[in-house]
């Protein structure tokens, strides 16, 4: 049930007559303020209250805080009917300027600055308190410096999302509001989109505007022993070049160049190797996919509703969906919520392109940073592995096949299914083994590039993870049993022949035995052989 408040007073309760308001619609989008618009009457007893950029506005979920803000907006029509329009709490951040500065620092001290700075400037009910930072910079230190009196929203976007993404939330806790910036979300919703269930849109795009092939990186601005000043370039370190490009992707695309500054970057090799990078990401085409959905929990309160900044998983395979995707917009119609929706949003590579990144990976490896040979070395051993994982999961799709059809018995088919599983993991163990000898021979930076390809997949104590390191969801597979864990606990396991699910939820019917029930259950479960 939805309630909404006016400076402390209620003005909208579904439940009270007297409180009347009509078209109540929010909309809560990341890194943006969000609105929350209402019809409200001349009889309503809190009409003539609505002060424009004053009231505080809050709108509640069951308890929960979904929207606080103010009136930014109101429109009269014939009758005295107002619709107001209302902006939220980040939208303060455009009440304050910041005057010309010079800053050199972390990321989490910049920001509180900028805090200080607009807490200056505004009422004590405008002003915010630093909260999490888990963006940092690769260097953990960022030159910044402005002499526009922009203002405070401008320059957070401006200077911190558009150099070093992420996200900036407003959390209100105990009467405080705190801004977290944040590279991700840590909150996942318990209900999945699904096709034929909930999943009502799904609009994908593959964007080539901003692909660019040869890149002039420009790094900070310093003065030599004259004083003179001059910008950081990468002529020392790149023979006489002030330029990079890829020479795949110029026969593909031909020269586009592009120009872009790096201000905190003060050494000629590490803005080398930062332009590398950039030029890297630059080169393949962003696919993105925009998918909107009904939150079932309008239809079913014990489902887990959406909220913003969650993650929700995704299913639909004729769209080749399987995976978590952010929340980044949600549309809630109090008054009817069979009409609320979301839009979920994400950037990523195609497999392909991902493909050409690690080329390019190893390509700009052997230009900076090893011999030639020694990295070849290591590219067969990487394409060796890959290919025999490809192979083995081509032999686990066939074999599982095979056995479904010929052999009647489950019990049979999971200890051949288990048997192949354990052969297939000694034999990739083994590969493994030998691509991580083969990489400790190098130096330290060669060492860390390719840190990245292995934190997928981790060996430890013997047993094999599986899963991106500090994912809440990770396979363990061991000698006596395998392991899916949630947040480091044990929620099921597959051992003797035999699977156990804790705390268990089974939609659809099953029979097991002669009996036939439809379950619906939070209890444990443990079955032996299904039937």
């Amino acid at each position: 049930m939805y309630i909404v408040k006016l400076d402390g007073q209620l003005i909208f309760d579904p439940r009270v007559d007297e409180l009347k308001v009509s078209d109540l619609k929010v909309s809560l989008e990341v890194n943006t303020a969000g609105t929350f618009n209402f019809t409200i009457y001349p009889s309503h007893p809190l009409y003539d209250n609505i002060n424009k950029l004053k009231s505080v506005v809050e709108v509640y979920q069951d308890n929960i805080l979904l929207f606080r803000g103010r009136p930014l907006n109101d429109l009269l029509d014939f009758y005295n009917v107002k619709k107001v329009i209302c902006e939220g709490d980040l939208a303060f951040l455009n009440d304050s300027i910041q005057r010309p500065y010079e800053y050199s620092g972390t990321v989490s001290d910049y920001l509180e600055q900028l805090i200080v700075n607009h807490n200056a400037e505004v009422a004590e009910d405008r002003q915010f308190t630093l909260g999490n930072v888990t963006v940092t910079d690769a260097n953990d230190y960022i030159t910044r410096a402005d002499s526009s009196y922009p203002k405070t929203w401008e320059t957070i976007k401006t200077k911190l999302l558009d150099l070093l993404g992420g996200y900036i939330m407003v959390r209100r806790q105990d009467g405080i509001n705190y801004i977290d910036y944040l590279d991700d979300s840590a909150a996942t919703s318990l209900q999945t989109i699904r096709l034929g269930e909930n999943l009502i849109d799904v609009n994908q795009s593959r964007e080539g505007q901003e692909i660019y092939t040869a890149l002039v990186p420009l790094g900070a601005t310093l003065k030599d022993e004259e004083g003179k000043e001059y910008q950081v370039d990468i002529k020392s370190v790149n023979s006489g070049l002030d330029y990079i490009y890829d020479e795949i992707a110029v026969d593909q695309y031909g020269y586009i160049f592009r120009m872009l500054e790096f201000k905190d970057i003060t050494l000629p090799n590490n803005l080398l190797i930062k332009a590398q990078q950039t030029l890297t990401e630059a080169i393949s085409t962003v696919t993105s996919i925009d998918l909107k959905a009904i939150d079932l929990n309008m239809l079913d309160v014990s489902i887990d509703d959406f909220r913003i900044f969650e993650k929700v998983k995704v299913e639909s395979t004729i769209h080749q969906l399987d995976e978590y995707y952010l929340i980044k917009k949600l549309c809630l119609d109090l008054t009817n919520p069979r009409n609320n929706s979301l839009s979920i949003g994400r950037t990523y590579k195609s497999f392909t392109e991902r493909q050409y990144d690690a080329e390019n990976v190893i390509r700009n490896i052997s230009k900076d940073y090893v011999k030639n040979e020694v990295v070849q070395e290591i590219k067969s051993e990487i394409q060796t592995v890959s290919s025999n994982i490809t192979q083995e999961a081509d032999n686990i799709r066939l074999e599982v096949a095979e056995a479904y059809t010929a052999e009647s018995d489950f019990e049979t088919y999971k200890s051949s299914v288990s048997t192949e599983l354990t052969q297939i993991a000694e034999a990739f163990q083994f590969q493994f083994s030998k691509l991580v000898e083969a990489i400790s021979t190098l130096d330290g930076d060669t060492q860390v590039q390719f840190t990245e390809i292995i934190k997928y997949i981790r060996f430890i104590d013997g047993n094999i993870l599986l899963g991106q390191m500090n994912n809440p969801y990770i396979v363990n597979i061991s000698n006596t049993k395998v392991s899916f864990l949630q947040n480091n606990v044990e929620v099921a396991y597959i051992s003797n022949n035999k699977l156990y699910v804790f705390n268990g939820e089974f939609i659809n019917s099953l029979k097991i035995g002669n009996f036939g029930f439809t379950p619906r259950t939070n209890g444990n479960l443990s079955f032996g052989k299904v039937v």
